[in-house]
């Protein structure tokens, strides 16, 4: 039996666009006669356009409909969030071949993309006016520093308005750039991120690696001062996106599903499970200010610190979410998978090093204060987590009772960042529904 599915949209603040979805989900889970015993909320991430997340969300349930136990066959219905997630420019803007050799002139198409990008994502006359500015320094980046610097500095009023100190967090670099010097900052970023994999499924999320879709191969071309500025307007989306992503968990989808487990039988499970920075909007919904009954959180490719889970990772600094397994926010486990196959969270979190002060070229693994959940899974949490092999759907899994977190290492299974509607992943989910 297909499992039923009601989707509930936010607006880029966490208000529910049309208060009825949340009614007719209510309405639905109160008929007398029904049997539903889990519930299933769904975020897609920052990459995703809402047919794409509507798509994401029936595959995954397509794949986890056959794994239910017979006697889970028609108790289970979901929750879709659908938001304001915005695209980066794609790579395959860039003409291929090599007969360009200004940096400005090859990059041009994908410059004004972003341009554009950027302006879809900010939603404001004043920052579209700042933008506009900016684009117009873009053909003297490469040999004037003052152009630089005003260049940084328009893009950083740009953004500032847009950005939540809430979200900030010391594990996932510097988000503010009103006080760097913006010559310096772009010769940070001149040079590209190497990365051991090529993400062949990330879609536009790829764009933020120069070994991915139309730059493979023009590596001397992409180190210079343009492409430093194209990396920098994929960060500003990547670092809008994040707050917009804790934002729209924490004062939207968390006092959302108050309001429904407030309205429903408390027998009803709830399982959170959220892809890329659906990941981290599911986790700030956990962490958000009304209390809930949460069962499961399944964390897809899920791009926030590796270190968010973490007391004192450093020896000062504890992670942005370390009270949702401090404070056991979670009844059940939370479930982690991660790739080094994963590009997109992979390079996102190296390039905010760069802004951070670090200049070397490869970053992003286990031992990097920098890096991902979605490529390392949740690190420096000791006895509280166990590390797993993502194994087959309907494979038993050998997992050590008490655990806090459970990091699949998805290697040999998931093949990028998006990778991540699959009968492995659904597996994890029924497991939990099962229990």
């Amino acid at each position: 039996m297909a499992i039923p599915i009601f989707e509930v949209q936010f607006d880029k603040n966490g208000n529910v666009f049309q208060p009825q979805q949340e009614a007719d989900i209510l309405r639905f889970l109160t008929t007398p006669g029904n049997q539903v015993t889990d519930l299933v909320a769904l975020s897609h991430g920052w990459n995703n356009d809402m047919d794409e997340a509507r798509t994401l969300y029936r595959k995954f349930l397509r794949h986890l409909e056959p794994l239910l136990p017979a006697a889970k066959a028609d108790k289970v219905a979901a929750i879709g969030v659908l938001w304001p997630s915005k695209r980066f420019a794609e790579k395959d803007l860039i003409p291929s071949g090599s007969a360009a050799f200004d940096p400005f002139e090859l990059l041009s198409p994908l410059l004004a993309e972003q341009v554009e990008q950027l302006k879809n994502t900010l939603g404001s006359a004043d920052a579209d006016k700042l933008l506009d500015d900016a684009a117009a320094l873009l053909p003297r980046l490469e040999n004037s520093a003052s152009a630089q610097r005003d260049f940084v500095a328009k893009l950083a009023a740009a953004i500032a308005p847009h950005l939540d100190a809430k979200q900030s967090s010391h594990e996932e670099g510097a988000s503010s750039l009103a006080t760097q010097d913006g010559a310096e900052l772009l010769q940070k970023l001149s040079a590209p991120v190497e990365t051991a994999t090529v993400d062949t499924a990330g879609g536009g999320a790829a764009s933020l690696s120069d070994t991915a879709g139309g730059a493979a191969g023009m590596g001397s071309l992409l180190s210079s001062i343009t492409a430093g500025a194209s990396r920098l307007m994929n960060l500003f989306t990547y670092f809008t996106m994040k707050d917009r992503a804790g934002i729209v968990g924490r004062n939207g989808v968390n006092p959302m599903l108050n309001r429904i487990q407030n309205g429903i039988s408390k027998d009803i499970r709830l399982h959170l499970a959220g892809h890329s920075f659906g990941g981290r909007l599911m986790t700030a919904t956990v962490d958000g200010p009304a209390p809930l009954r949460v069962s499961t959180l399944l964390l897809l490719q899920a791009a926030f610190s590796h270190n968010g889970f973490a007391q004192k990772y450093d020896g000062q600094h504890d992670g942005f979410f370390m009270n949702v397994v401090a404070q056991k926010k979670v009844s059940g486990p939370i479930l982690v998978t991660h790739s080094d196959k994963d590009q997109a969270v992979g390079t996102a979190y190296p390039l905010a090093s760069r802004i951070g002060g670090d200049t070397a070229a490869a970053f992003g693994d286990a031992s990097d204060i920098y890096g991902g959940i979605g490529r390392n899974g949740a690190q420096h949490m000791g006895d509280a987590a166990q590390d797993v092999t993502l194994l087959a759907a309907q494979s038993p899994y050998q997992l050590a009772p008490g655990k806090l977190i459970y990091n699949f290492d998805g290697n040999d299974v998931i093949t990028g960042h998006s990778d991540v509607a699959r009968p492995e992943t659904a597996w994890l989910m029924a497991l939990r529904i099962a229990s």
